[in-house]
């Protein structure tokens, strides 16, 4: 779909030939977002947690598009493991309501730390220079630090769900970001 757009777009000379495969490529990117959030839609509107779901999903998409970590190799397991994550904080809020103060903070601190000390990731793709690496790293603090501070906000106030919903968030991006550490130490290490 995304190369008939563009082919349409230079055929009525509203891009140059030369731009199509950014735009093909922009394209592709924007419908697998669009497919992505309406899941993510479908799974709160079927599980009774919309609002749950899309506090999830916005802590996630803000914090992990500047960290990096684990990534699937094909788009159809990335959008299956996806729409799996989405199930955490619907199924599991009633564990975090029974974890004593301690643990939930003790988790958090170290899940931020695993964050903030391994931010930005790069991949064996794609390897960051040393500008990318500074700014995606200093976004990914802000960005967890801020997280951090709304989830205690919100527990506070005892908006649970909605608490664990960036708790949940926080802690599996970490998860991601220690797997991705062990995927390229694994690559790395299997081509010698």
């Amino acid at each position: 779909m995304s190369g008939w757009l563009s082919r349409r777009m230079v055929e009525r000379n509203i891009i140059g030939e030369e731009e199509q495969g950014i735009y093909q490529f922009g394209v592709r990117n924007g419908i697998i977002i669009l497919i992505n959030i309406t899941t993510a839609f479908l799974i709160g509107l079927f599980t009774e947690q919309l609002l749950v779901v899309c506090i999830f999903t916005l802590s996630f998409m803000t914090l992990r598009s500047f960290t990096g970590g684990y990534h699937c190799d094909s788009s159809l397991l990335c959008y299956i493991s996806s729409s799996f994550v989405l199930f955490i904080p619907v199924n599991t809020g009633s564990l975090f309501v029974r974890m004593s103060v301690m643990v939930v903070l003790l988790t958090l601190a170290a899940a931020a730390g695993i964050i903030i000390a391994l931010s930005p990731m790069h991949s064996k793709k794609r390897k960051l220079d040393h500008a990318e690496k500074k700014h995606f790293g200093r976004r990914a603090r802000v960005i967890v630090i801020l997280q951090a501070a709304v989830f205690l906000g919100l527990w506070y106030l005892g908006y649970n769900g909605y608490a664990y919903a960036v708790y949940s968030s926080i802690c599996i991006i970490a998860v991601f970001m220690l797997a991705g550490k062990a995927q390229l130490y694994l690559q790395l290490h299997m081509e010698k």
